[in-house]
């Protein structure tokens, strides 16, 4: 082979490597319900999130309604329009199936891993539109209540889009914090998230009674205010 030919050969090699490298990992196939793969992993701005109370990632185009109603129509599966303690910890129950890769019932650490960095990317993010509690300082610092109230913890990780307020759903079921969470902890961890959520306590889950996630305040927040812009504009250029 001449010395041309060699590094020719040479210089295609290095570009389909280069190009193998440039390319995105492949994901794991969306979990039932999550929005069409054409919107881009990761991100929160152009697109509606919500994170199920097992911590399932669901997604919707903004014009589209907010997306806990795609969890809540799955989860519903005789269709009466509440969920059952049953329909919600099997809803719960499948999703651990979909976390616990090697189907042994326990999630593991790599398995969390997973999870935040192929599942549930939007956990490591904010939301702009997610509004964060002011942090008030004390106006006397030696008022000892005063400074121990003078932190407010911030709305962050899964919480910004779940019903819950629970940063990482997934640790939140270690109940012995061994990063190990098993079937027994999973399946107690969903039975306080429905008694949370059953705010009337009949037994079951409406969609109605359900609270809106930070994120879903946020977008009807500035919903109003461009309802609010579009009428001033109206009022100025439209013959008011």
């Amino acid at each position: 082979m001449t010395l041309k030919k060699t590094l020719l050969c040479g210089f295609l090699i290095t570009c389909v490597a280069g190009s193998a490298m440039a390319q995105p990992p492949r994901s794991a196939p969306p979990p039932t319900g999550e929005a069409p793969p054409e919107m881009p992993s990761g991100r929160t701005v152009g697109q509606a999130v919500f994170f199920s109370p097992s911590g399932e990632v669901f997604k919707a185009l903004l014009k589209d309604p907010y997306p806990v109603a795609l969890w809540f129509a799955g989860a519903d599966t005789d269709k009466d329009g509440a969920l059952s303690p049953d329909e919600f910890l099997a809803d719960a129950l499948r999703f651990f199936a979909i976390v616990d890769r090697d189907g042994k019932g326990v999630i593991t650490s790599q398995d969390n891993t997973f999870y935040e960095t192929e599942l549930a990317p939007e956990i490591t993010g904010f939301s702009p539109l997610v509004a964060q509690p002011k942090n008030p300082r004390p106006s006397d610092e030696s008022d000892k209540t005063a400074a121990a109230n003078r932190y407010v913890k911030s709305v962050q990780g899964a919480a910004q889009f779940s019903l819950i307020n629970e940063p990482q759903p997934i640790r939140a079921a270690d109940a012995n914090f061994d990063y190990r969470i098993t079937t027994e902890e999973w399946t107690r961890a969903t039975t306080q998230r429905f008694r949370l959520l059953d705010a009337n306590k009949d037994g079951k889950l409406t969609l109605d009674e359900l609270p809106k996630t930070p994120l879903q305040k946020g977008l009807e927040q500035r919903a109003t205010e461009r309802e609010k812009e579009q009428k001033k504009k109206g009022g100025l250029f439209g013959g008011w």
